[in-house]
């Protein structure tokens, strides 16, 4: 074997290994975009979940907030309430005291009337 055959050989091996690994690049690069596409999907389906995860948030923050307005209606009723029940409260308690200064004036006017009967049926005039 002569020098040019020897080069020719080396020249055909690197022109082997080249096509080779242009053939394994290709092969990479195909499985690549195989996974690219994957990932793209998985993109669209993240996307798709997180539409119906806000489209559900956002469901369930109405419906709460309504029931939270709802409620405040029922409290601010209940607070209508208590405070006309403070007043009725109030109402009773001033009639009650009048009823009990009244009524104390009689016991006083009896307890009077009681000492005076004492002291003339007993005759005395210690008063």
């Amino acid at each position: 074997m002569n020098d040019a055959q020897t080069w020719t050989l080396i020249g055909g091996f690197i022109t082997v290994v080249s096509i080779m690994s242009t053939m394994l690049l290709r092969l990479v690069d195909a499985k690549v975009e195989r996974l690219d596409g994957r990932f793209d999907a998985i993109d669209h389906r993240f996307a798709a979940m997180d539409e119906k995860f806000e489209a559900r948030f956002a469901a369930m923050d109405e419906k709460f907030e309504a029931r939270f307005v709802s409620m405040d209606a029922k409290f601010g009723a209940m607070d209508t309430k208590f405070g006309a029940m403070d007043a009725k409260f109030d109402s009773m308690r001033a009639e009650m005291n009048t009823r009990f200064d009244e009524v104390n004036r009689r016991i006083d006017h009896l307890d009077g009337d009681v000492q005076a009967l004492t002291r003339h049926v007993f005759h005395r005039e210690d008063g």
